[in-house]
């Protein structure tokens, strides 16, 4: 019996030490999908969209055609209200912005059902 300890052990802790490595940060949005007001400010622009666009520019980029007749666009929510697509975030000031959230197209249908953009969803939160 004491030869079967040993073996157990040692897989219950390689289990354990490989959970505890690949676990999730931010409740599942990963590291790369928050820019902090701070990182925003930081490249010296003056619009939302140049400041995604210095420092994610791949949040911005339409990932091909949703079908024959549409194509996919990524959307924008500032606190949880729609307001646009990418470009919309040309006329919206750094000022207030507490931090800027990507959400993949999947993921953007669960958190804002259909309304959310088949290229992904950039929501803005700011401190209202």
């Amino acid at each position: 019996m004491k030869r079967f300890r040993l073996p157990s052990a040692l897989v219950l802790a390689t289990l354990l030490a490989a959970c505890a490595s690949t676990g999730s940060s931010g409740g599942g949005r990963g590291v790369g999908n928050v820019l902090t007001y701070d990182d925003l400010v930081a490249t010296n622009e003056t619009t939302i969209y140049m400041a995604i666009q210095s420092l994610r520019p791949q949040w911005l980029r339409t990932r091909g055609q949703a079908s024959l007749t549409g194509s996919t666009v990524v959307t924008v929510f500032f606190d949880g209200v729609p307001r646009g697509n990418a470009a919309d975030l040309n006329n919206m000031p750094l000022t207030d912005v507490v931090n800027v959230t990507y959400f993949s197209a999947s993921d953007a249908a669960f958190r804002f059902g259909t309304i959310a953009g088949n290229g992904g969803t950039i929501e803005v939160s700011t401190g209202r």
